[in-house]
């Protein structure tokens, strides 16, 4: 499947589901390495979601001087969405936040990260703020605007021809299909009712939804900041398919050289933590911090193996074993070791006390020749 017509063959093979998943065209580059070329198309529909209208551009002149305008659109919520999916882009759960300032003031703040195709992360952090003083304002001088110039989308003309007293009027120019459109003009009598209704409105939806718009309105700005994404596209911009290339750690296993190479690293990891055991270490699917590791305390990353980048979860299984045998070993009181009689037949290699055979059996697998406890403290540092 090549990258031209892959979205093609998976929608032939399923022309009645809705494709959710962008299409990935993946090529193995070498052995451990895979690079995946995601391809997410955006539904241009006016009613789609996907983008928005952002007004006009001029883009040239006709014959007789006049300019000519085009419509351009910008990415909507749901396409920018698809394309962090596709991306990959990671959220950091504990920075990825809103909080509340004051009593009109919300600010949501995300750090996101995406893998580019050398391996390497990029990371950006943005904010934004929702003051509902200043989202009043605003408001109020939009609906002022209207009132005066006349209300042209087509739904809220009409809902405010049935409620606002004023007069319909006809646009200068003709729309696409060559006919002349109608926008409603509010009379000076009723227009600060309709001021005032709208803002009432819109603030009351604002307020219950303030603290989303501002984590998703920051959410949104890295996700244009990490993957450069314009402000405006034309409509025959938006109709090809954006294509995301990224690089995953994909073992080729059907290669002798890395399924040796597995295997082993396998075995001696294994052997130098537990000796030999025949249950594999637990495998970690926590959220991966790996993009996020040079902005966290060591000893966090430790404690804390969702966001380990240095130190595998095996490490800190050994390692806390080994700490829990001192301690043990520390903590017995003298009288509570069994009494023997008869000598066990091991010695120190330091200083040639005797030793009981597990104390010989670790010192041996540890440091390779026999020492006591004390003479182990010494080799260990």
């Amino acid at each position: 499947m090549n990258n031209s017509n892959a979205l093609a063959e998976i929608q032939s093979k399923y022309p009645n589901c809705n494709l959710l998943l962008p299409a990935a065209t993946s090529v193995q580059i070498n052995p451990f390495y895979k690079c995946s070329v995601m391809e997410v198309v955006a539904d241009t529909a006016p009613s789609s979601g996907d983008i928005f209208s952002v007004g006009k551009v001029k883009t040239g002149e006709d014959g007789k001087g006049k300019a000519i305008y085009e419509e351009v659109f910008s990415p909507a919520k749901p396409l920018l969405m698809k394309l962090a999916t596709a991306a990959g882009i990671q959220f950091h759960p504990e920075y990825t936040t809103v909080i509340r300032e004051n009593t009109n003031t919300y600010v949501g703040k995300a750090y996101g990260a995406v893998r580019l195709p050398d391996g390497s992360y990029k990371t950006h952090m943005e904010t934004k703020r929702i003051c509902l003083d200043d989202e009043e304002s605003k408001y109020r001088i939009e609906f002022m605007d209207k009132s005066i110039m006349g209300i042209h989308d087509w739904r809220a003309s009409k809902a405010a021809a049935e409620m606002f007293k004023g007069e319909w009027k006809q646009e200068a120019e003709p729309n696409q299909y060559g006919k002349y459109d109608k926008y409603y003009v509010i009379a000076d009598s009723d227009r600060e009712k309709y001021i005032e209704r709208s803002i009432l409105v819109n603030m009351t939806l604002l307020r219950k939804t303030a603290s989303e718009k501002a984590q998703t309105g920051a959410i949104l700005r890295v996700i244009r900041a990490l993957l450069g994404i314009k402000g405006t596209y034309s409509k025959a911009e938006l109709e090809k398919p954006f294509v995301v290339p990224t690089v995953t750690f994909a073992p080729d296993y059907t290669d002798p050289t890395v399924r040796n190479a597995m295997l082993q690293q396998g075995m001696n990891s294994m052997g130098n933590m537990f000796g030999a055991s025949s249950t594999p270490p637990a495998i970690s699917t926590a959220f991966s911090g790996e993009a996020f590791s040079t902005d966290f305390n060591p000893e966090d990353e430790v404690d804390n193996p969702a966001f380990a980048s240095d130190q595998t979860e095996d490490d800190a299984v050994a390692g806390e074993q080994e700490k829990n045998w001192f301690d043990q070993e520390q903590q017995t009181p003298p009288q509570q070791e069994p009494v023997e009689n008869e000598s066990t037949g091991y010695y120190c290699d330091g200083c040639g006390a005797e030793i009981n055979a597990r104390v010989y059996e670790y010192s041996l697998n540890k440091f390779g020749r026999p020492l006591c406890m004390k003479c182990q403290k010494g080799a260990g540092k």
